[in-house]
C-alpha cells in the first residue's frame, strides 16, 4: 500500500484482517447511521499524482503495464483501486476522529497550512488549474490525515493492553530435526555424551539447515515450545515429537533480554491494532458514503499530470518534522 499505511500504524489495522482477541479492550460506542460524501476527484487527483511521481522515480514509466495477476490486472489498475480504498478509509477515519473529538492544536494547524502552502507551490499554478485542485483543499487534506494519526492513539490510550514479560519472553536454542524415532534416540545418546558438541553433531544429522532459533510464545507447535521453554541455559531436551518429525533441543539463552523487550513493544501494537480495528468496523458500519460519477471516471495515474508534488512527504517535512517556513 505504500507509504499511506503510516497513519499512526492504524491504516495497517483497518486494512488487516484482524479479529480483536487476547485482549480486554472495551470497544468504544458511537452514535448511529451517518452519510457523508466522498472526498471529491481533486482531492483523488493529489493522491494519484503523487503516487506516479514516486513510483516513477524508482521504475520508470514500464511500472504501469506489468501485470500483477493470472488476470492480466495491470499494475496502474490495482494501485488505483487501493488509492481510491485509501481515499474512503481516510474519509471513515476523520469523521471518526471528528466524533471523538480530536482536534489539531493552533500550532498543528499553523503547520497544516504551511503544508498545503507548499505542495501548491511544489505543484505549480498550471498542474494545479488542470487538477482542480486549491489550497483549501488542501488544508482539507492535510488536516484529515493528521487526524486519522492520531485516531488510534486516541482510542487505545487509555486501554489496558499491557504485555508481561513472560508473555513476550524470547529465548534461543539450537535444534536437531530428524525424520524418524529411531535415529532421534541414537542422535540424542550422542550429545549427552560427555564433552559433546552439540552444534557439530546438528550440522551432521539434522534434515534442516537452521540450527539455531530464536523463539516467541506461539511461533512453534505446542510440544516443542513446552520442551524449549521449561529448559534453562545449557540443558539439553529429551526428544520431542511434533508435525512428523522429532526434534532435540538445547536452550542457548533461556531469556534473551533485547529480543524480549522488542517482542513486547510489537506485541502492544499488535494488540493497539486490534483494539482499534474493533472499534473502527463499530464505527465503519454506521457510515455510508456516496460518490460523486464524475469522482473517478477517466482516471488514470499513468496519464496524470507529472508533478514532484509529494503529498506524503510534504506531510513528513512539515508535519512531522514540525518544519515552519519556506
Amino acid at each position: 500500500m505504500g507509504r499511506w499505511t503510516k497513519l499512526g500504524k492504524a491504516a495497517a489495522a483497518f486494512l488487516a484482517a484482524a479479529v480483536l482477541c487476547g485482549c480486554q479492550a472495551e470497544v468504544p460506542l458511537f452514535s448511529g447511521s451517518k452519510g457523508e460524501k466522498e472526498y471529491g476527484r481533486a482531492e483523488a487527483m493529489a493522491i494519484v499524482t503523487t503516487e506516479r511521481h514516486r513510483y516513477e522515480e524508482l521504475y520508470t514509466d514500464q511500472i504501469w503495464h506489468v501485470t500483477v495477476d493470472n488476470r492480466g490486472t495491470t499494475f496502474e489498475a490495482s494501485l488505483l483501486d487501493q488509492i481510491h480504498d485509501f481515499m474512503r478509509e481516510l474519509k471513515i477515519m476523520s469523521l471518526m476522529a471528528k466524533e471523538q473529538e480530536i482536534r489539531l492544536s493552533g500550532q498543528e494547524e499553523e503547520l497544516v497550512n504551511e503544508a498545503a502552502s507548499r505542495y501548491m507551490e511544489t505543484l505549480g499554478e498550471p498542474a494545479a488549474e488542470e487538477l482542480g485542485l486549491d489550497e483549501t483543499a488542501m488544508k482539507g487534506l492535510f488536516s484529515d490525515y493528521w487526524l486519522a494519526e492520531k485516531l488510534a492513539e486516541h482510542l487505545t490510550g487509555s486501554m489496558d493492553l499491557e504485555v508481561s514479560d513472560s508473555e513476550a519472553r524470547v529465548i534461543t536454542v539450537s535444534q536437531i530435526v530428524l525424520e524418524d524415532a529411531e535415529t532421534a534416540a541414537n542422535v540424542l545418546s550422542q550429545v549427552q555424551a560427555e564433552g559433546a558438541d552439540f552444534y557439530a553433531i546438528a550440522k551432521e544429522t539434522s534434515v534442516s539447515e537452521e540450527i539455531k532459533v530464536q523463539l516467541g510464545r506461539g511461533e512453534a507447535g505446542s510440544a516443542y515450545e513446552e520442551a524449549a521453554f521449561g529448559l534453562e541455559a545449557g540443558e539439553i531436551s529429551d526428544v520431542v515429537a511434533g508435525d512428523g518429525q522429532f526434534y532435540i533441543i538445547r536452550c542457548e539463552n533461556d531469556y534473551d533480554e533485547e529480543a524480549t523487550r522488542l517482542h513486547k513493544e510489537t506485541m502492544i501494537q499488535d494488540r493497539k491494532d486490534q483494539a482499534f480495528y474493533a472499534a473502527y468496523q463499530a464505527f465503519k458500519a454506521g457510515v455510508t458514503l456516496t460518490e460523486e460519477p464524475e469522482t473517478w471516471e477517466g482516471i488514470t495515474i499513468s496519464q496524470s499530470p507529472a508533478t514532484p508534488a509529494d503529498f506524503f512527504e510534504v506531510f513528513e517535512e512539515v508535519c512531522e518534522g514540525g518544519e515552519m517556513g519556506s
